[in-house]
């Protein structure tokens, strides 16, 4: 009987937690669920990473191979962090369950579809990889809703390091964005600070195992990293049918 209460008790919990990320989700655009993605998944995305570029598991070897990819050949870096987004353990953290109840709930089906994942890499002289205040609805203009699970993977992401910064409640009006073609870089389609001046903004402080999963209007850029070591994390864009036939190229 006491261990029937006592799953009773954390079912409430755990209900209770999903309703109050639900509801931030929808006030602020965004969500942070924290010591959610598995470290053993986290770990194993680093093993992934570790085949990949022929190194050593640990950060420092890591961020150092994919740093000199990125000089040496900017093709097979993309293609590396594309790959990334298709491997097991990233598909398996955007699947477990709450996350996924949560993305259910939102776009109120259970169909949920994978379009796009990879790997996004802040290094600061690196300019063409950083962006600018967006959004994502810029990318899947004729989607109804899109959610992106942004997250940590291989260190903690802090203002530091060049962290997301959220524009909070920006998800709740229409935003003026201007194409910006950048050289072997992510095509920018900028949103004007000066038109942000009403928003407050947060950036997203995260440690191995802390999740953001935020909105397709929310505004958010790339912060400056000022740490000297690139910052890397995981992407996984959640959408319903409509957003997987409507991305931009």
């Amino acid at each position: 009987l006491d261990c029937n209460k006592k799953k009773t008790f954390i079912a409430k919990l755990l209900h209770k937690k999903m309703n109050n990320n639900s509801q931030e989700l929808d006030s602020l655009g965004y969500t942070i669920l924290k010591n959610t993605a598995p470290m053993e998944l986290i770990s194993s995305i680093q093993s992934y990473a570790q085949e990949f570029l022929k190194c050593e598991k640990n950060s420092s070897s890591i961020i150092e191979a994919m740093s000199q990819l990125e000089i040496l050949d900017k093709k097979k870096f993309y293609s590396f962090c594309i790959e990334m987004g298709k491997i097991l353990p990233a598909t398996q953290i955007a699947s477990i369950s709450p996350i996924l109840s949560l993305v259910k709930g939102v776009l109120k089906t259970e169909n949920i579809y994978l379009p796009e994942a990879g790997i996004f890499f802040n290094k600061i002289d690196v300019t063409r990889l950083q962006y600018d205040w967006h959004t994502e609805k810029s990318y899947f203009p004729n989607a109804n809703e899109v959610i992106t699970l942004w997250y940590p993977w291989l260190h903690n992401v802090n203002v530091d390091n060049g962290t997301m910064i959220m524009a909070d409640a920006s998800h709740t009006k229409m935003h003026t964005a201007e194409t910006i073609h950048v050289k072997d870089g992510l095509t920018q389609m900028k949103i004007k600070e000066t038109d942000l001046e009403e928003f407050h903004f947060t950036p997203c402080t995260l440690e191995l195992g802390d999740v953001v999963l935020f909105k397709l209007n929310t505004v958010h850029k790339t912060g400056v990293n000022k740490s000297g070591i690139p910052r890397t994390t995981m992407i996984t864009r959640l959408t319903n049918y409509s957003g997987i036939t409507s991305t931009k190229n």
